[in-house]
């Protein structure tokens, strides 16, 4: 039965390097990923922490700022991550350098 595929040492040799570097770029490229990922969490947390003591904060605080806090606080806990979220996603989409 002949073969179907013949090909050389070299050009396997060549085929197995390849491969081997798309799956080193890749492992690399994903453990990057991850990295940002954290430092996104952690970015989001901290704001969405920082908001809720403003928030909380702000029902304690009597006069004109009172408000002023409290909503500031609620912003920055609720639309704060979603903005980090959203430039993280226009980052990872290479629309944004």
């Amino acid at each position: 039965m002949p073969a179907l595929l013949a090909l050389s040492e070299d050009r396997i040799a060549r085929e197995h390097r390849h491969h081997e570097e798309i799956r080193v770029c890749e492992e690399r490229w994903h453990r990057e990923w991850r990295g940002r990922f954290v430092w996104l969490l952690v970015r989001c947390s901290a704001l969405y922490g920082v908001g809720g003591v403003l928030a909380w904060g702000g029902m304690a605080i009597t006069g004109d700022w009172a408000p002023i806090v409290f909503w500031g606080g609620l912003l920055l806990s609720n639309a704060g991550p979603a903005a980090f979220g959203y430039a993280f996603w226009m980052r990872e989409q290479g629309l944004w350098e």
